[in-house]
C-alpha cells in the first residue's frame, strides 16, 4: 500500500465488525425466539441488520407498551427506531420486504381496514358532489390507519397518526406509525418537498417530541401533537449521502439514526435451499406470525431496570474514553446508543422471558440478556462512528469559524457544497464523474478548483484526499 492511501481509507473495516458481530448473533441464536427465524439465509455480516431491522418491526408492535431510562429522568419511553439499511445494489437487502410483510402483519391488516373505510367514504363524497350536493354530505370517518408509502402528503399523515389512538389500561394512547420502503432514494425524491418537510417530523419521532401544524387553507390540521412514528428503510450510501451529509450533519438527525450496513457480494451466492414442496411455507414463516400476533397484544409497564443500567454503564465508559481522547465526536455519538440498547434488545428478550411475562408479569434479566443488550449498543456505535464520525470531527474542528472575524475570500453555491459533502474522503476523478453525474470536463474542473483552494490534496496513482469534509 502507497503511503499516503491506507486500506482503512478505501474501505473500511466495517464489514469485519459487523461480521464479528454477526457471529455473537449466531451464538443467541438458540436463546432468543425469531433471531435464527429473522436471519435465515443471510450472510453471517448481514446478521446485524437483520437483527435491527425485525426489532424495529417487533418494537412497533410493541407499541402499547413503555419503560424508564435514565436519559429522561425517570419518564415513561416508547420503542422508538430510525432504522436505515445501507448496501450497495445487488447486496440482498431485499430480505427486509420479507420481515415487514411477515412481522408487520398486524398493523398491515388493521390499516388496510382503515384505507377501504376512507376510499369508500371518498366515492360517497364524489356522488354526493357529482349530484349538486343535495342533502347532508357523507360523514368523514377517522379510521385507524399506521402504515404509510412514501407518497403520502403530510396533512394525510398527521392526521392518522392524531387519529392513531387506542384505550391501553384504560388511558388512551397514540399508536406509533409504521413506514418501510426499499429504496431511500425513493423515500427523499418521492414527494420533493413535501418530504424533506417530513425531516422534522423524522428527527422529533425519536424522543416523540411535541411539533405541530396551522395553516390557512380550510383542509389543514391546526393542532399541537406529539410525533409516534417508527420507519425503516433501505437504500444505497449514495443514497445515504443525499440524506445526511457535512452540509445538514448538525441537525441532530444523525445521531438519532441506526444506519447498519450490509457486507459486500464479493462474488460469492448465497447457498442454495429447496423445498420438497414448493408449494410449502417455511416453517420460520409461521414462527415470525405467531410471535407478530404475541407482540401485538403486549402491553403496559416493563420491568427492565437491569438493561436501562447495562446502557447506563456502557455509555459512562464511552464518555470516559471519549474524554481521554478529548473526542467531542465520540462524546455526542455515544449519548443516544443506549436507547437503541434498549429498544432493539427488549422485543427479544420479553419473547425469551414470555411466560414468565404472562404469569408473573415479571422479566429475570441475567448476563445473557446484558451482553445481548451491550453487543447492540456496539454495533450501533461502531456504526455511527463509521457513517458519520468524520463529518462531526471535522463539525468540531470548525464550530467557532462561524464566528471568526477573517472570513475565507472563497465562496461556494449551495449545490457545489453538496457535491462535494457527497463524495468519500478519498476518491479519484471517475469517482467524481460517477458520483456526481458530470462530464469529464466538469471533473477536472472541480478538481482543479478544490486542489487550488486547499480543500484537497492529491495522492499517489491519481487519488485525491479530502483535507476538509465541508466547504465553506
Amino acid at each position: 500500500m502507497t503511503e499516503g492511501i491506507t486500506e482503512s481509507m478505501i474501505r473500511p473495516h466495517i464489514e469485519l465488525i459487523m461480521e464479528n458481530a454477526g457471529r455473537e448473533i449466531e451464538k443467541l441464536m438458540d436463546v432468543y425466539p425469531c433471531l435464527r427465524e429473522v436471519c435465515r439465509g443471510l450472510k453471517v455480516g448481514a446478521y446485524p441488520a437483520a437483527l435491527f431491522s425485525s426489532a424495529t418491526f417487533l418494537g412497533t408492535l410493541m407499541t402499547r407498551c413503555t419503560y424508564r431510562y435514565f436519559g429522561q429522568r425517570g419518564k415513561l419511553c416508547r420503542m422508538n427506531y430510525c432504522t436505515y439499511i445501507i448496501g450497495d445494489p445487488g447486496t440482498g437487502k431485499s430480505f427486509v420486504t420479507m420481515l415487514y410483510n411477515l412481522l408487520a402483519g398486524p398493523i398491515v391488516k388493521v390499516s388496510d381496514e382503515g384505507r377501504r373505510e376512507m376510499n369508500n367514504y371518498k366515492r360517497r363524497y364524489k356522488r354526493w358532489d357529482d349530484n349538486g350536493r343535495k342533502g347532508d354530505g357523507p360523514q368523514k370517518p377517522t379510521p385507524l390507519i399506521r402504515t404509510h408509502p412514501a407518497r403520502t402528503s403530510n396533512k394525510a399523515f398527521i392526521e392518522d397518526m392524531i387519529n392513531a389512538v387506542d384505550v391501553v389500561d384504560g388511558l388512551p394512547m397514540h399508536l406509533h406509525q409504521l413506514s418501510f420502503d426499499t429504496e431511500l432514494d425513493n423515500a427523499i425524491k418521492m414527494q420533493g418537498e413535501h418530504w424533506n418537510n417530513k425531516r422534522f417530523l423524522e428527527m422529533k419521532s425519536f424522543h416523540n417530541e411535541e411539533d405541530g401544524m396551522f395553516y390557512s387553507n380550510v383542509d389543514s390540521v391546526c393542532d399541537t401533537f406529539n410525533v409516534y412514528w417508527n420507519y425503516v428503510y433501505t437504500g444505497t450510501p449514495f443514497a445515504l449521502r443525499h440524506k445526511v451529509n457535512g452540509a445538514n450533519i448538525n441537525d441532530g438527525l444523525s445521531t438519532r439514526l441506526a444506519v447498519i450496513p450490509m457486507p459486500s457480494s464479493n462474488f460469492k451466492m448465497l447457498e442454495r435451499e429447496t423445498l420438497d414442496d414448493d408449494h410449502k411455507e417455511p416453517e420460520e414463516y409461521k414462527t415470525l406470525r405467531m410471535w407478530a400476533e404475541r407482540l401485538d397484544k403486549t402491553h403496559g409497564e416493563l420491568p427492565v431496570k437491569e438493561l436501562e443500567e447495562e446502557c447506563y454503564d456502557w455509555t459512562s465508559n464511552r464518555m470516559e474514553d471519549a474524554k481521554d481522547d478529548n473526542s467531542k465526536s465520540d462524546e455526542l455519538m455515544c449519548k443516544r446508543v443506549g436507547y437503541y440498547g434498549m429498544n432493539v434488545s427488549i422485543p427479544f428478550v420479553v419473547m425469551r422471558h414470555w411466560d414468565e411475562w404472562q404469569e408473573h408479569g415479571t422479566i429475570t434479566i441475567d448476563k445473557t440478556d446484558r451482553w445481548f443488550c451491550r453487543l447492540i449498543m456496539q454495533i450501533q456505535f461502531a456504526s455511527q462512528r463509521y457513517y458519520f464520525g468524520r463529518f462531526w470531527d471535522v463539525y468540531f474542528e470548525h464550530e467557532h469559524d462561524q464566528f471568526s472575524v477573517v472570513k475565507k475570500e472563497v465562496r461556494h453555491t449551495l449545490k457545489m457544497k453538496q457535491r462535494y459533502a457527497m463524495l468519500p474522503e478519498v476518491f479519484t476523478k471517475t469517482d467524481v464523474v460517477e458520483i456526481l453525474r458530470v462530464t469529464e470536463y466538469n471533473a477536472n474542473k472541480m478538481i482543479t478548483r478544490w486542489q487550488r483552494e486547499g480543500y484537497i490534496k492529491p495522492l499517489e496513482f491519481m487519488y485525491y484526499k479530502k483535507v476538509l469534509l465541508d466547504l465553506y
